[in-house]
C-alpha cells in the first residue's frame, strides 16, 4: 500500500532553532545503482534475514522461555516416572509404521536432525563473524550438557518402570539427537530469512513426529528434548543476544525504492523499540522523513506488550494486530484519522511492504526545522506551544482516539505549533479512561519539560474545572508513557506536587487516584492459592486411575440422587439469606443469587461471594452498611452452624476415624494446614499488638460491628427470622452431607451421617482457610483424606469425592454463570 497527502494544517517556512530530525553520523549513502541489488545479496536475502548493522539484543522473552523450559522438563520428569496409560496409549496409536513407508520415516527422522543440524551450520558459517556458528554450537553443548546430567540423574530410560511395550523403543529422556537438533534450529533461526525460518520449524516438528512412530524415542522424551533445545537456545541467545531482525540503514534506503521514497542521509535514531526500527533522514528537497521499519519481531513485542498489559492493568490498551503489514496500515490509519479531527501530524508518504525480507514500513515527512519537545530547552518552548498541545489532545479526545503513547518524544514543535507523532499504539473509539490517561499523560510531558509551575499554569489555561479533575485521578505512572516518567523520575515526588499544585490551582480538592492496576496483594493470593489448587488436583489424579474404574461402574441411580441433593443447598441457603435481612425480601431472588453464586464462589471464593451478596442486598433498596451487616449476618451464621454440627457429631464420629496406614501420603496437605495457621496467628498477632495497625483495624471495623450488632438484635426479636436463619444454613450443611453419601453409595461405600459432617467440615475449614477460589483441589485432597481416614478404601474415595464434588462444585458454575449473567440483566447486582 502506498498512500501520499498532506494531513495537516498549512504550515509556514520559518524554521525554528534546536535539534533537527535526519543528521547525525553514521548516515547511510544514497546507493548510485537505482535500488537494483546484486545476486548474491538477493541469495542472502533468500537464506539470512537482514544483520541490522550487526546489532544484537538481549530480549526479556528469552528469560521467560528459559524459565518455561526449566518448568516443563521438571513437571515431566514424575510424569516419565509414573509411566502414564497416556504415554502408553499415544505410543500404540502412532507405531509401528506401516512397512511400505518404514524408509520414509526412517529418512525424514534423520533429514530433521542430523540433517537440518548440519545444514544450519554450514548455513551459520556465511554470517559475518561466525556470530551464528557460536550461538549454534554454544547451544549443541549446554544441550548436549543437560541431557547427560539428566541420565546421570534418572538413568537412560528417564526411571520408567520396565514395561513389555516398551520393547524397542529409545527410551532415552530426553533424546539427546533431537535435542540438539532444536537447540540448534532455534538459535540459528534469528540469522536466517522467514521462508527458511518456516523450513527450519516445519523439519524439526516432522522430525519429532517421526521419531515416536519410527520408535526413536518415546512421547515424553520427545517433548523433553524439545523442550530442553528450546530453553538451551533461549539461554545463549539471553546471554550472547540476537539479531534484531531489523535492516541497516543502507538496506532501508534500498529497500524503501521499492514504495517509489528516495531517502538520504539515513540513520537510526537514538530511541529504538523491540520489533520497530526507527530512521530518521531527508527527501531529495531536505524535508525530514522519519521511517519505522517493522521487522520479524514486530507480532512477538506487540503479543507480549498485551499480555504484559492485560495481566498488569485492567486496560490492555489498543486492539491486537496480527502482522507487521497490518501494524503499518494501522499507524497511518491513526495518523490520517487524527489530522482528519483537526490535529497536526506528520504528513503519511508510503505504508507498505518493502525489501527482500518484506519488511513492513510507514515513511512520514515532517515540517522543515521540526525539532521534538524532548530536546527543546524549557525557555526555548513558549506558552502558545504548550497550550496548542492540550487543545491537540482535547481534539483527539473529542474525536474519541487516544494517542497511548503521549510524551516529549511523540510531539514535535514546529513553525504553526504542536504536532503530533507516533500513533503506534493509539486506537480509535476508544474508551473514555484511555483518553482521559491521555490528557493526563499531555500534562505531565508538560511538567517534564517546562516545569511544574508553567505546566499547571497551561493546564488552568486550556482545560476546563471538570477536565482537571479527570487529570488529577489519573496522574500516576501507570498512565504515563516511559519516556516521560524516566523524565520525572529525576524528580521525587514531581508526581503528588503536580496533582498538589494543579488541584490548588483549580481551586477543587486532590481526587483519588483511579486504579488503573489489575494487580493487587488479594489477587496475588488467589493466583498463588489457584496454583496450589492445580498442583493437589494433579497429585490426585496421578494415582486415580483405579478410581476411574470404580467411577466407570458406579451405580448411576445414586449419581442421580448425588446431583439432586447437590443442588438443593441454593434453595435452603436462600432461606437463610431472607432471614438475615431486615425487613422482607423477594424469595425467588434470593434463590437466583445464590445460583449465581455457585459461578461466583468457583471463581472468586468467600469474598467475592460476600461483595455480591452485598451488592444485591444494596439493589434491593439497603444502604451500604446494611447491606454489609447482613452479608456478614448470612456468612457468620452459616460457619456458626457447621461449627455446632461438627461439635454434636465429634462424640458419634470419633470411633470410626484411624491412624492413616500412609502418613506421607498427605504430607503436604499438613504443611499446608500449618502455613495457613501459622500465617492466620502471624496476622492476628500482628493487628493485636502493633498499635498503628490495631487502631487502623479499630477504626475500620468498629463501625461495621456496630451496625451488624444492631441488625443481629433486630433480627433477634422476629423468632421467623432466626428460624430462616438457623434452619437454612443446617438444612445447607445436611443436604450436602447427603449428597457425599450417596456418592458413597454409588460406589459401593458407605460412612455415617456424623461421618460425614466431621469430613466436610474440617474440608471446608482448610478450603476457606486457604486463598484457593471455590477451594478446588485443597477440599478434594481433605475430603479423600478425612474418608481414608474413616476407613474407605482410596479408590472408592476418591471416585466419590469426585462424583460429589462435580455435583456441588464443578458443574453448577455452568447454569451459575447463567444466572449471574440474568442478575445482571435484571439490574439486580
Amino acid at each position: 500500500m502506498k498512500v501520499m497527502g498532506q494531513l495537516q494544517s498549512p504550515s509556514g517556512s520559518t524554521v525554528r532553532s534546536g535539534d533537527t530530525f535526519g543528521t547525525g553520523e553514521g548516515a547511510a549513502p544514497v546507493p548510485t545503482e537505482g535500488g537494483h541489488a546484486s545476486w548474491g545479496r538477493r541469495l542472502r536475502s533468500l537464506v539470512l534475514g537482514p544483520h541490522g548493522g550487526g546489532t544484537t539484543r538481549r530480549r526479556a522473552s528469552d528469560a521467560v522461555r528459559l524459565a518455561t523450559a526449566v518448568v516443563l522438563v521438571v513437571v515431566a520428569v514424575p510424569l516419565v516416572q509414573a509411566n502414564t496409560s497416556v504415554e502408553l496409549h499415544v505410543t500404540d496409536l502412532l507405531t509401528p509404521p506401516p512397512a511400505g513407508v518404514r524408509w520414509l520415516v526412517t529418512a525424514l527422522w534423520f533429514l530433521g536432525s542430523l540433517g537440518i543440524t548440519v545444514a544450519l551450520v554450514l548455513v551459520g558459517l556465511l554470517v559475518p563473524r561466525l556470530n551464528a556458528f557460536r550461538q549454534m554450537a554454544l547451544a549443541a553443548v549446554a544441550t548436549v550438557a543437560v541431557c547427560l546430567l539428566l541420565y546421570w540423574l534418572l538413568g537412560t530410560d528417564g526411571g520408567r518402570p520396565s514395561v513389555p511395550t516398551h520393547a524397542g523403543f529409545d527410551q532415552h529422556f530426553p533424546v539427546l539427537q533431537l535435542a540438539v537438533a532444536t537447540a540448534v534450529a532455534l538459535a540459528g533461526l534469528p540469522y536466517l530469512s522467514r521462508p527458511v525460518h518456516r523450513l527450519v520449524v516445519l523439519s524439526v516438528t516432522v522430525a519429532a513426529l517421526c521419531a515416536v512412530v519410527g520408535g526413536y524415542g518415546l512421547p515424553l522424551g520427545v517433548l523433553a528434548a524439545i523442550v530442553v533445545g528450546w530453553g538451551a537456545a533461549a539461554a545463549c541467545h539471553l546471554a550472547l543476544g540476537a539479531p534484531n531482525g531489523l535492516p541497516s540503514a543502507a538496506e532501508v534506503t534500498d529497500a524503501v525504492r521499492d514504495l517509489g521514497v528516495d531517502v538520504r542521509h539515513l540513520a537510526s535514531t537514538p530511541r529504538q523499540e523491540w520489533g520497530v526500527a526507527a530512521f530518521a533522514g531527508r527527501d531529495p528537497e531536505g524535508s525530514p522523513l522519519e521511517l519505522a521499519v517493522y521487522g520479524r519481531d514486530a507480532a512477538d513485542a506487540q503479543w507480549l506488550s498485551k499480555i504484559w498489559r492485560f495481566c498488569i492493568y485492567r486496560d490492555s490498551g489498543p486492539t491486537l494486530v496480527i502482522n507487521r503489514l497490518q501494524q503499518v496500515e494501522h499507524e497511518a490509519y491513526l495518523t490520517f484519522l487524527a489530522g482528519h479531527a483537526g490535529v497536526r501530524v506528520p504528513e503519511v508518504v508510503a505504508a507498505g511492504r518493502c525489501g527482500p525480507s518484506r519488511d513492513a514500513a510507514l515513511v512520514t515527512r515532517l515540517p522543515s526545522g521540526a525539532r521534538r519537545l524532548a530536546s527543546s530547552p524549557a525557555d526555548s518552548v513558549g506558552d502558545d506551544v504548550l497550550d496548542d498541545f492540550l487543545r491537540a489532545v482535547l481534539a483527539l479526545r473529542g474525536a474519541r482516539i487516544a494517542h497511548g503513547a503521549l510524551s516529549p518524544e511523540t510531539v514535535v514543535l514546529s513553525e504553526e505549533g504542536a504536532l503530533l507523532r507516533d500513533f503506534r499504539r493509539a486506537s480509535s473509539s476508544a474508551p473514555l479512561a484511555r483518553t482521559e490517561r491521555d490528557t493526563a499523560a499531555a500534562v505531565a510531558a508538560i511538567a517534564a519539560v517546562a516545569g511544574v509551575e508553567r505546566a499547571v499554569a497551561a493546564t488552568c489555561r486550556v482545560l476546563d474545572t471538570e477536565t482537571i479533575r479527570v487529570v488529577l485521578t489519573n496522574l500516576q505512572r501507570s498512565a504515563l508513557d516511559a519516556e516521560t516518567e524516566r523524565a520525572l523520575r529525576g524528580e521525587k515526588g514531581s508526581l503528588r506536587t503536580l496533582r498538589e499544585s494543579l488541584a490548588a490551582a483549580a481551586g477543587v480538592p486532590v481526587p483519588k487516584l483511579v486504579e488503573a492496576k489489575r494487580i493487587s496483594w488479594p489477587n496475588l493470593l488467589m493466583v498463588a492459592g489457584t496454583l496450589v489448587g492445580i498442583w493437589l488436583i494433579i497429585g490426585v489424579l496421578s494415582d486415580a486411575e483405579g478410581s476411574l474404574a470404580v467411577i466407570r461402574d458406579a451405580a448411576w441411580t445414586w449419581v442421580a440422587a448425588a446431583f439432586v441433593l447437590g443442588q438443593l443447598p441454593v434453595v435452603t441457603g436462600a432461606w437463610a439469606l431472607t432471614g438475615a435481612v431486615v425487613g422482607p425480601i423477594p424469595f425467588g431472588r434470593c434463590v437466583a443469587l445464590e445460583t449465581s453464586n455457585m459461578f461466583t464462589s468457583f471463581v472468586g471464593g468467600d469474598a467475592a461471594v460476600f461483595g455480591v451478596r452485598v451488592r444485591f442486598f444494596q439493589r434491593q433498596g439497603l444502604d451500604v452498611p446494611q447491606a454489609i451487616s447482613s452479608g456478614a449476618i448470612a456468612g457468620t451464621a452459616s460457619w456458626v452452624v457447621k461449627g455446632l454440627l461438627f461439635v454434636v457429631c465429634i462424640p458419634f464420629a470419633a470411633g470410626d476415624f484411624h491412624r492413616p496406614t500412609n502418613p506421607g501420603q498427605y504430607e503436604g496437605v499438613i504443611w499446608l494446614v500449618i502455613a495457613v495457621v501459622l500465617a492466620v496467628a502471624i496476622a492476628l498477632a500482628v493487628a493485636t499488638l502493633v498499635p498503628k495497625i490495631r487502631r487502623l483495624a479499630a477504626e475500620k471495623a468498629r463501625p461495621h460491628l456496630v451496625t451488624i450488632w444492631k441488625d443481629v438484635k433486630a433480627i433477634a426479636v422476629e423468632p421467623r427470622k432466626v428460624v430462616y436463619v438457623l434452619a437454612g444454613s443446617a438444612g445447607s450443611q445436611i443436604l450436602i452431607a447427603l449428597c457425599l453419601g450417596a456418592s458413597l453409595h454409588s460406589v459401593g461405600a458407605h460412612a455415617g451421617f456424623a461421618t460425614l459432617v466431621v469430613v466436610l467440615t474440617l474440608a471446608a475449614m482448610i478450603g476457606g482457610a486457604t486463598p484457593v477460589p471455590g477451594g478446588a483441589g485443597v477440599i478434594e485432597v481433605g475430603l479423600i483424606a478425612g474418608l481414608t481416614g474413616a476407613g474407605i478404601p482410596q479408590d472408592q474415595a476418591v471416585a466419590a469425592v469426585f462424583i460429589e464434588r462435580f455435583c456441588t462444585a464443578y458443574l453448577p458454575p455452568i447454569w451459575g454463570w447463567a444466572a449471574l449473567v440474568y442478575m445482571r440483566h435484571s439490574d439486580y447486582v
